[in-house]
């Protein structure tokens, strides 16, 4: 019994000392490797572009969402916007002195890309930490960005553009882009946005009522009437994203 308890232990500990042996490995290696494989760098993955998309993943949705409850424009200069709950929510149709109809602003897909991508190329400046990795002992050459959004009816993709090459010792790795994408119906409310307004340019009125019901009760739309505007919130039953825009009114005269 006591040659049998004995040989249990020296395989226990014959186990331990492999196990340890491959944690010490793995350490080594992450040292060595950091870029290849993953571990902790002040919070982030070691690899890369994990940590760009990891930072693409903190800063977007905000973005998106503000976006969407700023009525497609996230800079809103004085005189474009009204304030609602303290948002400063855009006119999408200005008033037009003595008529019913209202002057479409025009808001187009590319202009909300254009926007968004350059925001995100701003809070990705502060987000992406190139220092901690070249405090790991990487030589790291970093090229010019560029951020591209794409908007989708169902979907919004981000692709960072960067020429990036990281190296240490013989291991060299080179990234030229990386891209996420976020499940945003922005592209479908802003079409119903669209239609709100092409109907309110050109016959001063929409009706959302026959509206929701000719697209099957696929979006929930208010009409709020915040004298002299007109109030439009649009959303899409299966999520939670909204989009909302202002019609100009005209103050009665005194």
């Amino acid at each position: 019994m006591g040659n049998k308890r004995r040989g249990q232990v020296s395989g226990f500990m014959i186990l331990g000392v492999v196990i340890l042996a491959i944690i010490i490995l793995l350490f080594f290696l992450r040292d060595q490797l950091g870029i290849v494989l993953p571990g902790p760098l002040g919070g982030k993955s070691a690899d890369l572009g994990e940590h760009i998309r990891q930072c693409i993943q903190e800063t977007a949705p905000e973005l998106i969402e503000r976006m969407g409850r700023q009525g497609g424009f996230l800079s809103t200069p004085d005189g474009t916007f009204r304030l609602h709950h303290d948002i400063p929510v855009s006119y999408l149709c200005y008033n037009i002195e003595g008529q019913e109809t209202c002057r479409n602003r025009m808001l187009t897909l590319d202009a909300m890309q254009t926007e968004l991508g350059d925001a995100l190329d701003k809070e990705l400046t502060t987000c992406i930490d190139y220092g901690a990795f070249r405090k790991r002992g990487y030589d790291l050459t970093v090229g010019q960005r560029d951020v591209v959004v794409a908007i989708g009816r169902d979907a919004t993709q981000i692709t960072v553009i960067q020429p990036l090459r990281l190296t240490k010792g013989e291991t060299v790795i080179n990234i030229d882009e990386v891209s996420e994408s976020f499940f945003y119906p922005l592209g479908r409310l802003y079409e119903v946005s669209q239609d709100i307004v092409d109907s309110e340019a050109t016959l001063g009125a929409f009706d959302q009522l026959p509206y929701m019901l000719a697209h099957k009760g696929q979006y929930v739309i208010e009409k709020k009437k915040p004298y002299p505007d007109v109030l439009y919130i649009v959303q899409s039953k299966d999520h939670p994203l909204v989009f909302q825009f202002f019609v100009q009114g005209e103050p009665d005269s005194i």
